[in-house]
């Protein structure tokens, strides 16, 4: 098996497990604070692996370069003002983590067309497409 696959799967577990907290948690704290405590702690958590990686196992970690820097400031803007409160939210009145997660997770399918057109050489095929329908209908069943 392919590394990345058992990175995904390793990701995909993990994931499943915060959603379930996040589902549990929406029910004390609303959205706004969950997703204040959730970055804040993840700022900390982030530059103390990072500190690490650079001081303890000598990894290069180098500061952004400036002509990338706007584009980091709007994803991080549409992750904390637009994604992360959709999502809480989406987690919160849901009866089931998991008919939120199944819509939510069509992103695999607009990113996989978004790539289409923006990225030279990626190629559509019949069976990519039967791959779309079968992901269209599971959610649709899901839900």
């Amino acid at each position: 098996m392919e590394a990345w696959i058992i990175y995904a799967l390793v990701a995909a577990i993990l994931i499943a497990c915060r959603d379930v907290f996040t589902k549990e948690y929406s029910k004390k704290y609303s959205a706004t604070e969950h997703v204040l405590y959730y970055y804040a702690l993840s700022g900390v958590i982030v530059i103390s692996y990072a500190l690490y990686q650079k001081y303890i196992r000598g990894e290069t970690v180098r500061c952004i370069e400036a002509n990338d820097l706007w584009k980091y400031v709007i994803v991080a803007i549409i992750s904390v003002v637009l994604i992360s409160p959709c999502q809480a939210l989406s987690l919160k009145k849901c009866d089931n983590p998991g008919k939120s997660k199944a819509i939510v997770n069509l992103n695999t399918i607009f990113a996989f067309l978004i790539s289409i057109i923006l990225i030279r050489g990626v190629k559509m095929n019949l069976r990519a497409f039967f791959g779309i329908g079968l992901t269209i209908l599971g959610v649709y069943f899901v839900i």
